[in-house]
């Protein structure tokens, strides 16, 4: 089982190429850059410093009504730059995006499992699929000029695996790691918070059925911090050394400015086309619809040296 930090916050609110038929009137779109039958659903997800976050359970969703989705291809990563200008869509652009077809809609990856498409874009003449690969002509929330071509997924817009350790970066003590789940470390986060400059935010790893919290060292004396944590916590406890890592000071910091204002973005009304945010390498990754000159002007007010900019929906050439 992978490592994994605690989670953050979330709020609940192929085939071979062919030309599809275009629709001559395109339903109505519920805001200007993005539509949704259930705005009132519409989530956003900043994961923050898990400290204090919480998680909202999100409910389950049966698609048993939708044609069942073909075999999953591996994802190709899609390389996620800073602040591309080039990413950005405007009407007639020839755009390609990959997910789930419900309802006459082209959905967006979003981890909103109660709502089959909280985030969307009309794709007039295709048919409900689990997943598909589209290329068309953008426009204010719908696709023109549709062409199907085999299903091939990116990470674009997604939520990324876990780069977090299968097992713990340090060998087990001479008893080796007792089993069981402890979950008690709040005694560890009073500290580590208490000492933010020195810790990067720790998280859990597995041994058979053992749990074990790991806490990097970013600065400071690793045989001190060491000494330190086992004196008030007594599970299983791995504690190593990463000069240089991202500390919790420095994510704190991060959500307090950049986090904040790319939240305000986010106001549950789905009109910024920003479905979820999370941090990454010391920046805030903003997951959106697609991104459109109004919405990039806005991010590049925030500060694109703060942003990676991930939009789902991307420029497909000429």
């Amino acid at each position: 089982m992978p490592g994994d930090r605690d989670p953050g916050l979330s709020d609940d609110p192929g085939a071979a190429a062919g030309e599809l038929g275009q629709a001559t009137q395109p339903p109505p779109l519920d805001s200007d850059e993005s539509r949704s039958a259930t705005p009132q659903r519409r989530g956003w997800l900043v994961p923050v410093c898990a400290v204090t976050a919480a998680i909202l359970a999100l409910g389950a969703q049966d698609f048993a009504t939708h044609q069942p989705p073909p075999p999953e291809p591996a994802p190709a990563t899609v390389t996620v730059p800073a602040g591309r200008a080039e990413l950005i869509v405007r009407d007639g652009d020839l755009v390609e995006a990959s997910g789930s077809v419900v309802g006459g809609e082209l959905c967006a990856p979003t981890p909103v499992f109660s709502d089959p498409c909280p985030y969307g874009i009309w794709a007039p003449g295709v048919w409900p699929t689990g997943g598909a690969t589209l290329r068309g002509r953008w426009h204010q929330g719908w696709l023109s000029n549709i062409r199907r071509m085999p299903y091939a997924p990116t990470s674009a817009g997604t939520l990324e695996e876990s780069d977090l350790p299968d097992t713990p970066p340090c060998p087990a003590p001479a008893g080796g790691w007792r089993d069981g789940e402890d979950w008690v470390d709040d005694q560890v986060h009073e500290y580590l918070q208490a000492h933010a400059d020195q810790f990067a935010e720790p998280f859990a790893t597995h041994v058979g059925n053992a749990r074990i919290l790991v806490v990097e060292v970013v600065s400071g004396d690793v045989d001190q911090a060491r000494a330190a944590l086992t004196a008030i916590y007594t599970d299983n406890l791995c504690v190593v050394a990463a000069p240089g890592g991202h500390s919790i000071a420095a994510e704190n910091r991060l959500q307090a400015t950049t986090g904040e204002a790319v939240a305000a973005l986010m106001d549950g009304t789905g009109r910024s086309g920003i479905y979820m945010a999370s941090s990454k390498d010391g920046k805030i990754r903003v997951m959106m619809v697609q991104l459109t000159q109004p919405l990039y002007d806005k991010l590049a007010a925030i500060g694109l040296d703060h942003l990676i900019l991930d939009p789902w929906i991307r420029p497909a050439g000429p």
